[in-house]
Parts: C-alpha cells; structure tokens; sequence
C-alpha cells in the first residue's frame, strides 16, 4: 500500500508485486557514515566489467574504497590516464563494520591528481559468481539491494534468454528510484519488466511461446474492443550509445543504425538510444537491429475490457476478434483491474507489416583523453615533486632534470624527482635518452 485518503469514501493506493514500494529511493550509502570524508560522495554498488573514480578512504590519500560491496577482481588502475603497477586491492570491512572493497596506492594521490580503476564487480553471495547477466543483475538489484521479496528462481526463464548477454554498470545514485534503476538496465538489456509480472521481466519485442498458457480474447469476452495507431513514435534510424565510462562520464562507443526502405516511405527519424551496460559492439548492434525493427513501422495498440478475468501485465492473450487488426498470441502491456465492477482493462502493441531489413552504418568511438607531455607538480614532506612525462603521458625514468640551471637530479623509476625550492616561476630542462632536450616553465 503506497498511500490512503481518506474522506466520504476511504481509497487505498497499491502497488502490486512487491513488499516494498518501487517508488522507494535506492537505499544507497554516502561515505558520511564513515565519520571523516573530504566530500560526501554516494558509494556505488557495480556489476560486471567497469571503470570507477574511487573515493577516498584515508586521510593520506593512498587508500579508497572501489564499491560498497566485496569485489571479484581489480584488472588496471590509472593516475592522470597512466597505468600504474604500484597498488594492491582487497575486500574488507570499513569503519562501520560493512563489507567493502578497496584499493590501496603505493605512493599517496596528489591533489588534483586523476584515479580510475577497472574492475570486476559483484558476486553472487552464495556461489562466489561474477553477476554479469542481466537476469542475474536484475534479481541482485530487486533482492539484496531493494530487499524485495525477488526469489533466484523467478526470473529463470529471463535469465535463459538472455543467458549469453554480458551487462556492466553501477548505481551510485540514491536521488533515484528503485523503479527508475532498473528501468536504466532494462532499457541496455532491451527488455520489458513489472513487478507484479509472471517471470518478472521478459525480452522485448517477446520472444514466442507457443507451450504459455494465454487468455483468449474474442467477441464475446471482449465486445467493446478498440484498435489504434498513429504516425507519431517511428523511427527509421537508430544510434546505440554503448559501454559507458564511470570514471571518465561519458559514453565511449556508438553504433549507427538504418532501415532503408522505412527511410523511403517515412522519412530519416533518428532516436539515440542510451545503453550505458552494453560493452561489446556485436551486442550493441543485435539490442539496436531489435529495437529499429520494432520502432521502424507503425503499430497498432488493441485495447479492452474483459469481465471475470485475473491476469498481471506480461501474460499471454489469444486474439481471435472480428474487430482486431492484430490476430494470434501477443504480451500483455497493459492490465488494470477494477476490484470494484470486477473487470480488467488490458491493452496490446503490435507492429504493423514484416521487420525492415536493418542496416550498420558506422561504429564510431569517443576520442581519447589527451594527457599533456612536459611536467606536473605536487607538494610534500616541504619539498616540491615534478613528474616529468613524454607525449603519451607515461614518466620518464632516468630523465635528468635541471632546476633554474643550477641543480640536477635524476627521476626515479616513477619520472619523479623532488627540490627543495621556493614559491614562484621556475624553468626546467629535461633531458632523457631517446627524446630531444626540452624546458618546461611551472609556477609552483
């Protein structure tokens, strides 16, 4: 029950399929709890292969935690976009006795200093498995994160159709709603859910399923059947935004789709469809070819009342009406029951003349992040570190570094080197075998 009013006549709001209300923010923490942060940040929870911006943990600046929740693996982390090898992560409890995850550094993190990490997110707490799929994503989201009563076993026929599906992703935001989360996934993984539905989520457009049981629907159990369509909602060209960057925000990958013969007879109607847990092309592709197929043509939408009949949104219904332009088994979008004249409203979409034929145009990739060569600077311990970098960004082991022409040092394994120096403009040469010399001027 999400809400009462109460007056002449006493109405109760309900939500079907869940104990707990889907309208719910997502009860996610903020490292407030920890009793010492530098900014309150939102501690995510993550799901297959993603890269995340960790949030500090200590003081120094060398330990983070990654996820609030225990981890599979760390595969790469980066300072200012520069693979480093000098950390070590693991799974532990924080401060308020909380599994978590963390990444220790070797050396601290300078300020304004970038750190990404690429990992391996979510296990199943059972079994210790990777939770990649989207069945597998969905149940942990609802279950052990919503703490909806969403048994492993309901979502068995989801979870075989889209066995060979591998989503990643995180939920760091708890300004959103339950509801509202797993509609981002939904819509990666291209499929349709509802509480309240057999099986809790399906594919869409649906899969056939000849063996379901379904509704029938005719003239006599629906007299006052309507059908529906109109020109608005095509699309005959589709761009998927796919395999989403945490750390970086932004989509890395796009790839671009048409129906050429939908082109001709409705004109170019592009959508961008965000699909921010998607990570390979050859999935983006398939979720985009399924979707233009459906979004290309027009489609009717049969609606009608039926008396005596119990059926949740997701069922199979049989139509054989005189009256429908749509005939044969279809997917429920709609039903609503009215408790009061004992009758349901139900509704369909279905899609007008055979799929288009589907075309790829163009994979396309977001540029990469220019790291400037030269030096960068940081302050510690009273003495003033420069990190001297080639064009790639990478440091410069051995690079000899001259201060205002006077004192050189060699860099470290690191390109660091450190002065005991002043406040103000400073000019240093670099040299370091196989480039040629050059001058960098910082203001510290």
């Amino acid at each position: 029950m999400t809400g009462i009013d109460a007056g002449a006549e006493l109405r109760l709001a309900l939500e079907a399929g869940m104990d707990r209300p889907l309208s719910d923010n997502l009860p996610l923490r903020t490292n407030a709890v920890w009793g010492g942060w530098r900014e309150v940040r939102v501690l995510p929870w993550g799901w297959g292969r993603i890269t995340v911006t960790p949030i500090q943990y200590s003081d120094d600046q060398r330990v983070f935690v990654l996820l609030d929740h225990p981890i599979e693996g760390v595969d790469e982390v980066k300072r200012d976009g520069v693979a480093t090898p000098a950390w070590a992560w693991y799974n532990g409890v924080d401060s308020t006795g909380r599994a978590v995850s963390f990444v220790e550094l070797a050396e601290p993190l300078a300020e304004g200093e970038r750190l990404a990490v690429t990992l391996r997110g979510r296990m199943h707490p059972a079994t210790g498995r990777r939770l990649q799929t989207p069945a597998e994503i969905l149940h942990d989201v609802l279950a052990n994160l919503a703490g909806a009563p969403v048994s492993w076993g309901e979502l068995d026929d989801y979870r075989t159709e889209t066995a060979e599906l591998v989503l990643g992703g995180v939920l760091d935001d708890n300004t959103i709603s339950v509801r509202a989360a797993v509609d981002q996934i939904m819509q990666s993984a291209g499929g349709a859910w509802a509480a309240a539905m057999p099986g809790v989520a399906i594919t869409w457009p649906p899969l056939p399923d000849a063996a379901a049981p379904a509704l029938r629907v005719d003239a006599l159990a629906a007299p006052d059947l309507q059908a529906a369509t109109s020109a608005t909602g095509i699309h005959t060209a589709l761009r998927v935004l796919y395999d989403y960057d945490h750390a970086a925000g932004r989509f890395a990958r796009a790839i671009q789709l048409e129906a050429p013969d939908a082109i001709k007879d409705y004109g170019r109607l592009e959508l961008e469809w965000p699909a921010p847990w998607l990570r390979t092309p050859r999935q983006a592709e398939a979720l985009g070819q399924r979707m233009l197929a459906w979004l290309a043509r027009p489609r009717w939408r049969v609606s009608w009342r039926q008396s005596l009949a119990d059926v949740a949104t997701g069922s199979w219904v049989e139509i054989d009406h005189p009256r429908s332009p749509v005939q044969g088994r279809h997917r429920l979008v709609g039903a609503e029951l009215d408790l009061d004249a004992a009758v349901l409203a139900c509704a369909i979409e279905a899609p007008v003349g055979a799929p288009p034929a589907i075309e790829t145009t163009r994979l396309s990739a977001a540029f990469d992040p220019l790291i400037q060569p030269g030096i960068t600077v940081e302050v510690a311990n009273g003495e003033i570190i420069f990190t001297a970098r080639n064009e790639r960004g990478q440091p410069l082991p051995g690079a000899r570094i001259t201060l205002d022409g006077g004192a050189r040092r060699i860099a470290d394994a690191n390109g660091r080197v450190s002065f005991p120096v002043a406040r103000g403009r400073h000019v240093l040469l670099i040299e370091a075998d196989g480039y040629p010399p050059s001058e960098a001027v910082v203001v510290v």
